[in-house]
């Protein structure tokens, strides 16, 4: 076997194992309804649910909340609060069509918190919002950028490689100088 496929065999294993690790998440993805996706797009925009959905919508949206809201995040706090709300309000009679209403139809503030309504924050506020993920699902941006930038890494690093060793080999090759003639 040649010298130089060793190292082409192990680039190549990385890459693919690198573009396997990026496709886990993927595959890990659970299986959710489109009420709920949609019920938790709606609060990740501003903290809060503007609009009306039923019970069952949060029902699933509680049982999907993704794993870095569960220990950071009050999405499940806000879905349980709205939850309990619409239950009290009820009497305890709720079906899974009971519509729960979001926060701007209940006064702004609400069962769900974020009574400011306002869209300020400031410039890093902004800066945050149109390089951050849209959506819960897609993947950030600042995170694609350094995938790429390692990869560019690994190339470069390859590269410099591979021309050592293609300058190694051209030293082995020629034959030595001719000596002093005396």
């Amino acid at each position: 076997m040649p010298k130089f496929l060793k190292p082409l065999i192990l680039l190549i294993a990385t890459m693919a194992l690198a573009a396997g690790v990026l496709g886990v998440g993927k595959a890990e993805a659970r299986s959710t309804s489109v009420c709920s996706k949609a019920l938790i797009h709606d609060w990740y925009v501003d903290g809060r649910v503007d609009k009306t959905y039923p019970v069952h919508c949060y029902r699933e949206a509680l049982k999907d909340i993704p794993e870095d809201q569960l220990i950071y995040g009050t999405l499940r706090d806000d879905l349980t609060r709205a939850l309990q709300s619409v239950i009290r309000k009820h009497n305890g009679k709720v079906g899974p069509n009971t519509p729960v209403p979001g926060s701007d139809q209940n006064g702004g503030g609400g069962p769900l918190g974020g009574g400011g309504g306002g869209k300020g924050g400031g410039f890093f506020h902004w800066v945050a919002g149109k390089l951050g993920p849209s959506t819960a699902d897609t993947i950030p941006i600042p995170l694609l950028v350094l995938g790429g930038l390692a990869l560019t890494l690994m190339l470069a690093a390859a590269v410099s490689f591979f021309a050592r060793r293609l300058q190694a080999r051209r030293a082995a090759t020629d034959p030595p100088p001719p000596g002093p003639n005396f």
